[in-house]
């Protein structure tokens, strides 16, 4: 009797044989107290009358905070023609888009020819680098926060500063810069613009407490300071000890000192930029962002984070448009997700996954687009929105759209590989039996052809009949066990009809039942 016992996380680096004992592909799983187990399901969100909650536009940024009189609300900015600014709260969505707004390209492009620093007007030339033979222009995004119970926002294409209490529509703050590049609330309370009046590396904040003194003087705490980094400033968060700004080139820190000069910026990391405006998650005091072929984690030090999928994800992904990457901390099992666009779809938007599990030091990898969402906390659950505008709640049921999680492994085999191995039988560990079905793929050479055997429906003793030397399983969610989903949709946006897979499987150690052969 041979165990599975194969560590937890993706291996995707490298060949397939380098990868053998380790699983190298799958989506929509997670390991949760080193079991194997599905992610959680989704389901629409609907207004109080009943229709389903759907934006105009590409969901470019989401936010969560509470008012004042305890009320919950999701915020969301949209880019296309038109650019939409949204607000929802208990059942109503309220479009709260300023007067006069400059709307926001949904895509980046890919531009031929030559382009420089400073060269046009801002977004002409791109903050994120050149492509060989050209230059990109990205896509716009927003960026969000609150103000107490205000919420404050900026579309990149449009540079001037938002407030809405959200109730209303959303107008310019007097006497703010213009041509910003992102905002953010600082926790001492201060505004801050970044890319203030166009100098992608300018900091300007208004006075403290206030959203429209920007004027410094003796008697209040207004400032500015430009940053000496040779990035474009991208996004800020604030953290519990200081507000973190990057840029497409380095990690800075503001950090409160009062006095004069009110606050302190030190380079926290160089070499260490952000790839997309919000492609950053905060949770448990560290911040956790997808660089330029690299992952990052700052806890009071930039270290990066070695990533055994990495292979997978830059090797195919759509550099056009990078600025769409979007990243959410789904906090209640210790796991950070990045959205993004590959390289080979039809279309354009985030259409696969990566998450990294933080406790566990391991990654996940998944198809499933989504373009914008919050983690849980203000609300129960992850609220998501897909390109198509549609909110849903995830980690809620066991409904996934259509989409069927599965796991496989790399090739498993005895010692070096040598010898030949005939499997007899299959053991499986399952919480429940007939949720899960397994196939082999089995061969005799690392590179050889492989011959596919079942899927077999698991018994407590599953008969299994092959020889090979190294054999691979996919262990995947039976199909014709899952319920019927009302409105869910594909990952392209299409409507799906039928049954869909939903059954709460988990996976311990399976065994299989073997005997050693020869080496031929």
């Amino acid at each position: 009797m041979l165990p599975v016992a194969l560590p937890m996380g993706f291996a995707r680096n490298g060949t397939l044989y380098e990868n053998r004992q380790r699983w190298v592909d799958g989506t929509l799983v997670r390991w949760k107290d080193g079991a194997l187990q599905p992610v959680g399901g989704w389901q629409l969100v609907h207004t109080a009358s009943g229709s389903e909650v759907q934006v105009t536009g590409k969901p470019r940024a989401s936010l969560a905070w509470r008012k004042n009189d305890a009320t919950i609300w999701l915020a969301v900015g949209t880019t296309g023609t038109p650019s939409r600014l949204y607000a929802y709260s208990n059942g109503v969505l309220t479009d709260i888009t300023p007067a006069g707004l400059t709307n926001g390209a949904a895509d980046g492009q890919l531009f031929s020819g030559s382009g420089g620093w400073g060269e046009g007007g801002w977004g002409d030339v791109p903050w994120g680098g050149f492509a060989s033979g050209g230059f990109f222009v990205d896509a716009d995004t927003w960026s969000l926060d609150n103000f107490g119970e205000v919420l404050v926002a900026c579309l990149t294409a449009d540079g001037k500063l938002y407030s809405s209490t959200p109730t209303a529509q959303a107008v310019v703050i007097t006497n703010a810069p213009v041509n910003c590049r992102a905002v953010v609330v600082t926790p001492e309370r201060f505004l801050m613009a970044l890319g203030a009046g166009g100098d992608p590396r300018l900091v300007q904040w208004a006075s403290q407490e206030t959203l429209t003194t920007w004027t410094p003087t003796a008697t209040n705490s207004a400032g500015d300071f430009p940053l000496s980094t040779n990035g474009r400033l991208v996004a800020g968060r604030a953290t519990a000890r200081e507000t973190l700004l990057w840029t497409d080139a380095d990690l800075w820190a503001a950090t409160y000192i009062g006095g004069q000069l009110i606050y302190a910026f030190v380079q926290r990391g160089d070499n260490c930029g952000l790839l997309a405006p919000n492609g950053i998650a905060v949770v448990d005091q560290a911040a956790f962002w997808m660089g330029d072929g690299n992952f990052f984690v700052y806890d009071g030090a930039v270290r990066p984070l070695p990533c055994a999928v990495s292979d997978y994800v830059f090797g195919n992904f759509n550099r056009t448009q990078r600025a769409k990457v979007v990243a959410f901390a789904n906090s209640a099992f210790h796991e950070v997700w990045w959205f993004y666009p590959s390289a080979t779809q039809s279309g354009t938007e985030n259409d696969r996954y990566v998450a990294y599990n933080y406790r566990g030091d391991f990654w996940m990898t998944g198809t499933l687009g989504r373009a914008a969402g919050v983690s849980a906390g203000v609300f129960a659950d992850p609220q998501l929105w897909d390109a198509n505008g549609r909110l849903y709640t995830h980690e809620t049921g066991d409904d996934r759209g259509g989409e069927i999680p599965f796991v496989e492994s790399g090739p498993l085999e005895l010692g070096d590989g040598e010898q030949v191995v005939r499997i007899q039988k299959l053991i499986p560990d399952l919480r429940t039996l007939g949720q899960v079905e397994a196939t082999f793929f089995a061969s005799f050479q690392p590179m050889g052809t492989e011959e596919t055997f079942g899927p077999y429906q698991l018994a407590q003793e599953t008969d299994v009949r092959l020889n090979a030397r190294q054999v691979r399983l996919k262990l995947a969610e039976r199909v014709d066990v899952g319920i019927f989903a009302d409105g869910a949709f594909a990952a392209d946006g299409s409507a799906l009809a039928g049954p869909v897979a939903g059954v709460p499987f988990r996976i311990g150690r399976f065994k299989l039942g073997i005997i050693p052969g020869g080496r031929r």
